[in-house]
């Protein structure tokens, strides 16, 4: 007769087995139908919900089933594949975080498209299934598995082959060390990244207006033109930038009127700084890039250069029009691909709390009492059930998803 806590646990079983399948299933059929969703960078969280699923369906009923019936052994052939599938998919779920995390690597800190084919996926979700089945197999090949007393279930906890429990321990450690290192890394670029943007940001806009005066001998009357161009730096790089531009007119600079010939056009280069959010073009104007600006003094081979002048005005949000556009990998850190990685973030973090403890007691299994087992592998079934809702939360377009698909359900039903 089982008793009030282990029909506590038995309810926690059921209620993790639906949320688990519900919730896998529905994330598969998101990702399928969805074209927002329907991309090669989604097909690792519909692989991992499939795991989820399979570890949900093989697990948990037999976990119930040996609390009703403690006298019930289930066949050798069973219960050794019982004991070998659970196994593995923990190690391929870890396998999936380690995925992940090198796809978003790839994505945010390099400009590698290496990783985007489609034949590069595949063979990663291969490596994914094939190197946990590998690493585990050589503990259950040869073994007659029963089930466990402490465990309540068909595991190798109690083997005495601790030495080919070497081998998956290490497999899994690596694993997980390699994907904290790569969501370390990927952090510190993204915190690099904003800071460098800020930085620039913090720079008032400088523009550069040109101004061309038509001398009396070149028409009817004297006649003015107005050019402006756009220089988003830092104020401090404004000289330096200023004297690479016209090194190459400094000689010609320092004759001043001299050089101004009956007939030709007289030249006057003006530098005019404008405060942050004024610098619009007027009518009248255009704006005219640094290499026209060159071709047109090495013509006249004439020009006064004036200091700049600049404002102290301050405003955040018109200094942040003016920042320095991005790069190409200051792109991928967006605040989409931001939100993303805070997801997959999340559930390693969920996959450490909720796996890790039973992971770390069937190696030491011998040290540990039963009731810490039972809590161990309730917070194991819990990781299936808390990804689907981590997506929901993180991710807008699988929440309305996920919402869309509910309702046509409640349609179909109602």
């Amino acid at each position: 007769m089982a008793t009030a806590g282990e029909y506590v646990v038995i309810v926690i079983n059921g209620i993790s087995i639906v949320v688990t399948v519900v919730g896998g299933l529905l994330t598969i059929l998101v990702i399928w139908t969805r074209p927002a969703l329907r991309k090669l960078v989604n097909a690792p969280l519909a692989s991992l919900s499939c795991a989820d699923i399979l570890f949900a369906t093989l697990y948990s009923p037999f976990w119930i089933q040996q609390i009703l019936n403690p006298q019930w052994e289930p066949p050798s052939a069973l219960c050794w594949f019982l004991a070998f599938a659970t196994s593995v998919l923990f190690g391929v779920s870890l396998s999936h975080m380690l995925c992940i995390a090198l796809q978003r690597y790839f994505k945010i800190c390099t400009n590698s498209t290496s990783l985007n084919s489609t034949r590069a996926l595949v063979i990663m979700l291969c490596i994914t299934w094939l190197v946990p089945m590998v690493s585990f197999l050589p503990v259950h090949i040869g073994e007659e598995v029963k089930v466990e007393p402490k465990m309540k279930v068909c595991s190798m906890g109690n083997s005495d082959k601790h030495w080919e429990k070497v081998l998956p321990a290490i497999v899994n450690f690596i694993t997980y060390i390699a994907t904290l290192a790569l969501y370390i890394l990927i952090q510190n670029h993204v915190r690099k990244s904003k800071k460098r943007v800020q930085a620039n940001a913090q720079g008032p806009s400088v523009r550069l207006a040109v101004k061309y005066t038509q001398g009396e001998g070149g028409g009817a009357g004297p006649s003015t033109n107005t050019e402006t161009g756009k220089v988003a730096k830092p104020v401090r790089n404004l000289e330096g930038a200023v004297s690479e531009e016209m090194s190459s007119s400094s000689d010609d600079g320092q004759k001043g009127n001299d050089c101004t010939e009956p007939g030709k056009p007289k030249v006057t280069m003006i530098l005019v700084a404008t405060a942050p959010g004024k610098g619009k073009n007027k009518q009248g104007k255009r704006s005219v890039s640094s290499d026209q600006i060159r071709n047109k003094s090495d013509e006249t081979q004439c020009m006064t250069q004036t200091v700049p002048t600049l404002s102290d005005q301050t405003g955040k949000t018109e200094r942040q029009q003016h920042a320095v556009p991005f790069s190409s990998s200051q792109k991928g850190t967006s605040a989409a691909e931001r939100q993303i990685t805070k997801m997959m973030m999340i559930l390693l973090a969920v996959y450490t709390l909720c796996c890790m403890p039973i992971i770390l007691m069937v190696i030491f299994s011998s040290k540990v009492p039963a009731e810490a087992f039972t809590v161990a592998q309730l917070l194991g079934l819990l990781n299936g059930a808390l990804n689907p809702i981590v997506y929901g939360v993180m991710n807008k377009n699988i929440r309305q998803g996920y919402k869309h698909i509910w309702d046509r359900v409640l349609n179909i039903i109602t």
